[in-house]
């Protein structure tokens, strides 16, 4: 199962927000590379380095970055993925652009805590606690 990781559960996570951060942290852990596969989108990278270079400054989040390169698939943002973003009927371009290269990349799953904001999306969106539900915690 291939399963695309929203931003928001990824700084849930490197900031420990809660209370999102236990279920984040439980559902991207379940991403072990053989049986679920995790993704996140390039463009996530530098919206973590944004959010999170605010509280744990540069060299920080510079290393926590290089540890997400090394622990998760990371998919390309092209000229594809904006056309059918820009096509697709989503109020958050942010959102439409990560379900557009979920389609495009034939992504099982979206983890996100606002499954609202991919109401519209042709993947299927679950919240970490339901996904973890659903995947014996």
């Amino acid at each position: 199962m291939k399963i695309l990781f929203d931003t928001n559960i990824i700084i849930d996570v490197i900031l420990k927000r809660e209370p999102f951060y236990t279920d984040s942290r439980n559902a991207l852990n379940k991403s072990d590379g053989y049986i679920l596969e995790g993704f996140i989108l390039a463009s996530t990278l530098t919206d973590i380095y944004y959010i999170c270079k605010k509280q744990l400054g540069h060299s920080a989040t510079i290393e926590i970055i290089k540890n997400l390169v090394d622990s998760i698939n990371i998919l390309n943002v092209n000229r594809d993925t904006i056309v059918l973003a820009l096509h697709a009927d989503f109020s958050d371009f942010e959102d439409a652009v990560q379900s557009a290269s979920a389609e495009l990349n034939q992504i099982d799953l979206i983890i996100s805590r606002n499954t609202r904001d991919f109401s519209n999306s042709k993947i299927t969106t679950q919240t970490p606690t339901a996904f973890l539900e659903k995947h014996n915690q």
